[in-house]
């Protein structure tokens, strides 16, 4: 689909050249979604260990919650945050 400006209020239509251009920015960034995706999941699970989890390993060392409490998190936690 040809793509245009818009300049003083006119249409005016990419060059070959731009879009040449433009098609190589989208294909860019098409070509990293996977990468921004594994990501997202990372910087999403590293947030919720700390908030949810990281204290319950160390309440599980000290005896005061059940063996397995930290562990059932950190499995919920890659359950809502699948890669």
């Amino acid at each position: 689909m040809p793509r245009h400006h818009m300049i003083n209020n006119e249409k005016v239509w990419f060059t070959p050249e731009e879009e040449a251009v433009r098609d190589a920015e989208e294909q860019a960034w098409a070509d990293g979604a996977a990468s921004r995706a594994a990501a997202e999941v990372q910087n999403n699970r590293r947030a919720a260990y700390v908030a949810e989890a990281d204290h319950l390993h160390l309440e599980e060392e000290r005896g005061e919650v059940p063996v397995g409490t930290w562990a059932a998190k950190v499995a919920e936690i890659k359950e809502r945050f699948p890669k």
